[in-house]
């Protein structure tokens, strides 16, 4: 094997055979840097083959008639991507973000090498360079370049990222390309997560993801770890863990129900100091899509059964996951087991030891109980009747799974009377069967003196007081994120701008003051009603 330093195009090699191979690698890898002038395609050949080096900058998949390497490509603003993808529209008027005249951009280069015939004779290669003196700035948040064949995002007919053939006028909060689903929907892409280190580089799978967030401009995303894109599992992206995740989320900022923006990334991190029920590891990133400017995101694992087969080592094909209180699975079908046991709650007399335990066979109840504390000390409105996650395997007691905290808002409302709602109308955010299962464990003694320890102990955690973990947690997001929102702001116009931010953090932590203690004072008075001394 023999290696060769490409420096012209057009310099072929004489080989003996056209079944060789070509490997390519870059002189310097992908990441951020102060100070780096130019890099070099490298290539090794395994014959005699000829052939050239073609390479991209625009993030799509090098052709034959991509850019022929030529020398060692010097690392100026001349490398940006001129397809200003941010341009095209991908959003309807109802929820359109403003444009601004231009963005930023980061380097980034694909590379594939070709036979005199024109077929790809190499795996594609893809660096992505952050130039902080070219970029103008630096930043505290890791890099995210997610690099898609343009086709694939805005096609008219099955591009996932505009409104295209798929969308409705008469229905436009539930029609759009973006709302293709499924493995047929998956267009194959390649990310890198980049910091002081490169810490992660592979193909994968794209999809959208989410709900209202897919009509947004701003959109959500999931990433697909396979075998066919090289690698079945995704490396390590979250801090101080060695867990290898199988599907990934990039939650937009734009998601948040108010302009803070990072609701949910705070609960993840909080709901990590209550290892009694599963969340998700998460962290704030900045997307440059094909190497434009794409805004801040959160890096998330994705809540299902390949999640419970990363963390616990479960053949994802023995787990039963339900979606609803209803207990519907991903496909919408029934599970029987999970049914079963809400029918059982429906004449069940928790007074009674005898089916109190037999509940503790069914149910987690610590999970349970911290699930459900946590919910309301986070004052969540979008619960419990939605975003409901729970799982079971191989007959084991049903464990619950804490995601998406976009709801939490700076003023309080009901959180305890939601987490107790009987009946009537509401199906949202509450519902009766939503309720059910608190309500008759709350029947019984036992589990009320134990609901009453739990409660006081996470309303320490919950405490604003510095140096209390809510309080560390919220100013290091803060801290995190303050220098990034200006360019968040200028791209999609959430927020609207540095100052509405700011307030926003202020009334965050006016609500947080406040919000704690009112729920903990709630939760005592609705213990002492069921112990019969109402005050």
């Amino acid at each position: 094997m023999r290696r060769l330093w490409l420096i012209l195009i057009g310099l072929f090699a004489v080989i003996p055979t056209i079944s060789a191979q070509v490997t390519l690698s870059f002189s310097k890898p992908g990441g951020c840097y102060t100070d780096i002038s130019s890099i070099s395609i490298l290539a090794e050949s395994d014959g005699n083959i000829p052939f050239q080096i073609h390479y991209t900058l625009n993030g799509g998949t090098p052709s034959f008639g991509s850019f022929l390497y030529k020398h060692p490509l010097t690392l100026n603003s001349k490398l940006h991507s001129t397809s200003n993808i941010y341009k095209i529209p991908n959003t309807t008027e109802k929820y359109k973000s403003p444009v601004p005249p231009d963005v930023e951009r980061v380097i980034v280069i694909r590379a594939a090498a070709f036979d005199k015939k024109g077929q790809r004779c190499s795996e594609v290669i893809t660096s992505t360079y952050v130039i902080f003196p070219l970029l103008g700035r630096t930043t505290r948040l890791p890099v995210l370049s997610l690099c898609v064949d343009s086709a694939g995002l805005f096609d008219h007919e099955q591009g996932i990222f505009i409104p295209g053939a798929n969308f409705d006028p008469a229905h436009p909060e539930e029609t759009g390309n973006y709302f293709l689903s499924g493995k047929e929907h998956e267009i194959a892409g390649h990310v890198e997560l980049l910091d002081e280190n490169r810490m992660l580089s592979q193909n994968c799978g794209v999809r959208t993801h989410g709900n209202i967030g897919r009509r947004y401009a701003q959109k959500g995303l999931s990433l697909y770890a396979r075998k066919e894109y090289g690698k079945k599992k995704f490396d390590c992206v979250f801090e101080n863990t060695s867990l290898k995740s199988k599907h990934l989320i990039l939650k937009p900022f734009r998601c948040a129900w108010t302009p803070l923006g990072f609701q949910d990334h705070l609960c993840q991190e909080m709901a990590k100091l209550f290892t009694s029920f599963e969340s998700l590891f998460s962290r704030p990133v900045i997307l440059f899509l094909n190497g434009e400017y794409w805004g801040i995101y959160f890096l998330e694992e994705k809540p299902d059964e390949r999640f419970i087969q990363s963390h616990y080592g479960i053949d994802e094909k023995e787990v039963h996951m339900v979606r609803d209180w209803a207990g519907r699975d991903k496909n919408g079908n029934i599970d029987t087991l999970f049914t079963a046991m809400m029918d059982w709650l429906q004449t069940a007399d928790l007074t009674k030891n005898q089916q109190y335990a037999e509940l503790k066979r069914m149910v987690d109840v610590s999970s349970f109980t911290d699930y459900v504390l946590f919910e309301t000390f986070i004052g969540n409105r979008d619960w419990p009747a939605n975003n409901m996650r729970c799982w079971s395997a191989n007959g084991s007691s049903w464990r619950f799974i804490f995601f998406d905290g976009d709801a939490i808002r700076t003023q309080s409302f009901a959180e305890v009377d939601n987490a107790l709602f009987k009946g009537g109308r509401q199906c949202w955010p509450s519902s009766p069967e939503a309720t059910l299962l608190l309500r008759r464990l709350l029947q019984n003694p036992q589990y009320r003196s134990y609901f009453l320890k739990r409660m006081r102990e996470m309303a320490k955690a919950f405490s604003f007081r510095r140096g209390t973990p809510l309080r560390t947690h919220f100013n290091h997001t803060v801290f995190l994120l303050k220098k990034e929102i200006p360019y968040q702001s200028k791209r999609f116009g959430f927020p609207k701008n540095s100052c509405q931010w700011r307030h926003a953090v202020r009334h965050q932590r006016r609500y947080w003051r406040r919000h704690c203690r009112k729920v903990e004072r709630e939760w005592q008075q609705v213990i002492r009603e069921y112990n019969g001394n109402p005050s």
